[in-house]
């Protein structure tokens, strides 16, 4: 996989996960919302955005009270075929929104008293139970706010055949075995497919069936969202088809599994969602029907999680925030395949927003727009209170100077390693005794780097002025860390630990292997048409083969195939080449150590086994390797 093709893929788990920040204000009245004043809104956003972000179609539903206020598609939903999307027909994969609906389920069980917040899971459990717990026990409210501190999972999370497991109960304790927690539970947000992917195989084992069946007859045929289920349909004609543009056209993403279903595998149309939607805004309840008792709703949509008392934190299934004028909402987002979704929930005014687009690369650019050109124009005027700063030194502020690193690859494991490839860094620059500026990437800026600045109105807690992000900078465990970007805590980190000079210890001598083979080829080739008969050493192209032999197998294919996991032959034979070369080149070491003749070559033969030694011990770092350090 081109590293082009890897940040594209990190792109679409990382809008899965990205995160808002606190309302400020609340709205003023206005005229009542009709279809045509929303058209007349949102139109021109969709269709200038689409063509500037290069989407080839999207679907977006709004509601208001108890019904669809309105609903339109645009562009293509199979671009080949010139099929137009249609919010009524055209089926959308809807990823990481999922976790509202498993949300939504688990608080259902909790309603049934099958199910306790704050009990031990392992006291529920029966197929299994969570032995890797080593920081303490997890419990409903720590998955439900993901700060259980379950490694993130990357290896085998999806399959070619995309094929939605029937119930989760074995890749999720497959996972829960090979990966230990990472933090003490409740103490930090951290985003987690694994978390949730627990919590549906938690609702299995509470409700006795499988999650798709307990949420076809518990949540989607109540709620009549006839088209929503968790795995994909076998008749595809009404699903969509999702693209990445390349420069030259429009190019197919073709459809995955994904080993946890409530995590992000339901597909539903845009018109079936609204009901969902609805419900949540109506104290439970939609047409009639109950989904939830109207303080479970509450309790969802408050605050259950938040890095400090100023932050608007994480509900259950939802994620507060605001919009740009100060408007407080509820969302959630996701990514999947290439699509893109987001849901949006303004409760002030029972308004819900859904927009689904087929296209990775923008992330939630257009989506972020839609939703506040619809609020700028037809909800409120600029609302947002004024900041009060607080006063500080330029010495305390460049105090919190630095690069901070948001990632999303596990400690564990395979894919580790993905650190080196896809992070993102943040630098926070002191500008005065009260404000800071930070560069980086933005939920709803799209995937170029920004800076944005902001001003201190706490203790080390920051306002984006003129917007809605929030930064809160704190020390733990003798490490300084910026919480905010999309809620994640972000370390602060050296020089040395940034993606560019870890990626260059990657690649480098890599390069310096492949290029050390080629050499020795053409040595070996000149002797052999000269006819010199005194022999070279065979022991560093041999290194040298086996490391380019790896380097060049791990970026073309097991970079690619990482998600999906990798043959026994790579586990065992390919992915152990390096450690072959290890070997070859202690040798090649000790025969240079006890040599009595003079070798004008043994500087060069020392330095590309050292070369060798120290660039397995990086392989085995990161998990590259056969065997791994964690």
């Amino acid at each position: 996989m081109t590293l082009f093709a890897l940040r594209k893929w990190f792109a679409v788990l990382l809008v899965s996960c990205l995160m808002l920040i606190q309302p400020l204000s609340v709205v003023n009245a206005r005229s009542p919302l009709t279809a045509l004043s929303i058209e007349q809104v949102v139109d021109p956003v969709m269709k200038n955005e689409m063509n500037n972000l290069h989407i080839p179609g999207a679907a977006i539903v709004i509601t208001q009270g108890d019904r669809i206020i309105f609903k339109k598609g645009y562009g293509f939903a199979d671009v080949e075929q010139q099929i137009p999307v249609d919010p009524e027909r055209t089926v959308f994969r809807i990823g990481s929104v999922t976790k509202s609906f498993t949300a939504t389920a688990a608080m259902q069980l909790v309603e049934k008293g099958k199910l306790s917040l704050r009990e031990d899971l392992n006291t529920v459990l029966k197929d299994y139970k969570i032995t890797n717990n080593r920081y303490g026990p997890i419990t409903l409210h720590h998955l439900l706010t993901h700060t259980a501190g379950i490694d993130e999972k990357i290896y085998k999370r999806d399959n070619h055949e995309s094929v939605i497991p029937e119930f989760s109960t074995e890749t999720v304790n497959e996972t829960l075995q090979m990966q230990e927690t990472i933090f003490t539970p409740g103490s930090k947000f951290q985003y987690s497919n694994a978390g949730t992917g627990l919590l549906g195989s938690v609702i299995e084992q509470a409700s006795g069936q499988s999650l798709h069946d307990y949420m076809r007859e518990n949540i989607f045929r109540p709620l009549g969202m006839d088209s929503a289920e968790l795995y994909l349909p076998e008749d595809r004609s009404k699903l969509a088809k999702s693209y990445y543009y390349d420069g030259n056209g429009y190019q197919t993403i073709p459809y995955s599994g994904i080993i946890f279903p409530g995590s992000g595998a339901a597909n539903m149309t845009p018109v079936d969602f609204a009901p969902y939607m609805i419900a949540h805004l109506s104290g439970g309840s939609y047409n009639g029907t109950s989904l939830l008792k109207p303080e479970t709703v509450q309790s969802m949509h408050a605050q259950q999680f938040a890095a400090h008392k100023r932050m608007y934190g994480i509900g259950y299934g939802f994620f507060k925030g605001e919009t740009k004028n100060g408007i407080p909402t509820l969302w959630a987002n996701g990514g999947i395949d290439g699509f893109i979704s987001k849901m949006v929930l303004i409760p002030s005014e029972s308004i819900g927003i859904f927009v689904a687009v087929n296209a990775t690369h923008p992330g939630l650019e257009l989506h972020g727009k839609v939703v506040n050109a619809f609020t700028d124009k037809l909800l409120t005027e600029q609302v947002r209170k004024p900041l009060t700063p607080v006063d500080g030194t330029i010495d305390e502020m460049k105090k919190l100077e630095g690069q901070y690193l948001l990632t999303l690859t596990p400690e564990n494991g395979w894919g580790k390693g993905l650190r080196l490839l896809s992070s993102y860094p943040y630098t926070v620059k002191a500008l005065d005794g009260q404000t800071i500026s930070v560069t980086g990437l933005f939920q709803n800026e799209g995937q170029q780097s920004l800076e944005k600045k902001f001003v201190q109105v706490d203790d080390h807690f920051f306002q984006e002025i003129d917007g809605e992000e929030q930064l809160y900078f704190h020390e733990e465990q003798g490490k300084f860390y910026m919480t905010g970007p999309m809620n994640f805590s972000l370390p602060r980190i050296s020089i040395i630990e940034s993606p560019p000079v870890l990626l260059a210890l990657y690649v480098i001598p890599g390069i310096v292997f492949i290029l050390l083979s080629l050499v020795w080829i053409a040595r070996f080739g000149l002797r052999k048409w000269r006819k010199q008969s005194h022999a070279i050493s065979k022991v560093v192209p041999i290194m040298a083969l086996l490391h380019s032999l790896f380097f060049i197998i791990q970026f073309t294919y097991a970079n690619a195939e990482l998600v999906y996991g990798y043959p026994a032959f790579y586990q065992f034979v390919v992915a152990s080449l390096p450690i072959v070369s290890l070997a070859a080149a202690a040798y090649l070491l000790l025969r240079i150590g006890t040599a009595k003749e003079r070798d004008r070559w043994k500087v060069v033969n020392s330095a590309a086994a050292i070369l060798s030694i120290l660039y397995t011990g990086y392989l085995f770092y990161w998990n590259f390797l056969s065997i791994h350090y964690s």
